[in-house]
């Protein structure tokens, strides 16, 4: 019980206020490590966005200067992991 807490925290986003870790039965630690950076690398790369313009709809990929948290969740989601409150 004590490593799967220290695993977890390993993962807290490090954001203030923010007590989400994440979890997957039967996940390795490895494994754990890649899917989480690949979620934030996703998270961090930008977003396609439909605007109306002028000109009628345009679609944009739109720059994101900090991690999108929805797409971060998202992504761990779609990697089959739950979020898990770390107390």
């Amino acid at each position: 019980m004590k490593m799967r807490a220290a695993i977890l925290m390993l993962f807290v986003p490090m954001v203030a206020g923010c007590s989400t870790g994440w979890e997957r039965r039967g996940v390795s630690t490895p494994q754990l490590v890649e899917d989480t950076q690949t979620c934030r690398q996703l998270a961090q790369a930008g977003r396609l966005e439909v605007q109306k313009t002028a000109s009628g709809l345009s679609t944009l990929l739109l720059p994101v200067s900090e991690m999108d948290d929805r797409a971060f969740a998202a992504c761990m989601r779609q990697r089959g992991y739950a979020p898990t409150s770390v107390d």
